[in-house]
């Protein structure tokens, strides 16, 4: 008994290899590829001369000129904004430089800390003891009507600037 249970064992064993050959062999479905999500291209571009904060920088997108000078900081008020066509893309590995513009920057004073009262505007005029927005518009109006001062002392000339306020500014203004 053992014997025939012997042989019909193998037989079985032998009539599975034969029928497993007659099998087509089939792969297992391959998955499907993944997209990796497309990555966007960064422009670099690096912007020097007169913005408020030069350097490199990266935009996920196309932008204008005007765009990147805008990430900078903005144009300082003494750049030549008219040398640089601000509604042109930009490009990557792009250098945008705004250049200075010098002209109408007042020269360094050599008046010892002093502000002169013929050159200065509302602004620094107000920078004086004393002298608001109000007082700095007679100092000027004065100015304008009479030519400048030749000297400091006619100060005191000015509707409002009287021996005591004048004391006080004598040694900060210079003509």
């Amino acid at each position: 008994m053992k014997k025939m249970f012997l042989l019909i064992g193998c037989a079985c064993l032998a009539g599975w290899f034969m029928w497993s050959e007659g099998l087509t062999h089939v792969s297992p479905v391959p998955e499907a590829p993944v997209v990796a999500e497309v990555e966007q291209p960064e422009y670099m571009v690096y912007i020097t001369g007169a913005v408020r904060k030069p350097g490199l920088y990266s935009f996920p997108d196309v932008v204008t000129i005007g765009d990147a000078v805008h990430a900078a900081g903005d144009a300082l008020p003494y750049a030549e904004a008219s040398a640089v066509n601000y509604a042109a893309r930009i490009e990557d590995g792009m250098q945008i430089h705004l250049p200075y513009n010098l002209d109408g920057v007042p020269a360094a004073s050599e008046s010892d800390g002093k502000i002169n009262i013929n050159d200065a505007d509302e602004t620094k005029l107000t920078e004086l003891p004393g002298i608001g927005p109000a007082m700095a518009r007679h100092i000027i109006e004065y100015r304008d009507k009479h030519g400048g001062f030749t000297d400091c002392e006619q100060l005191q000339q000015v509707k409002g600037i009287g021996t005591a306020k004048f004391e006080k500014l004598k040694d900060k203004v210079t003509v």
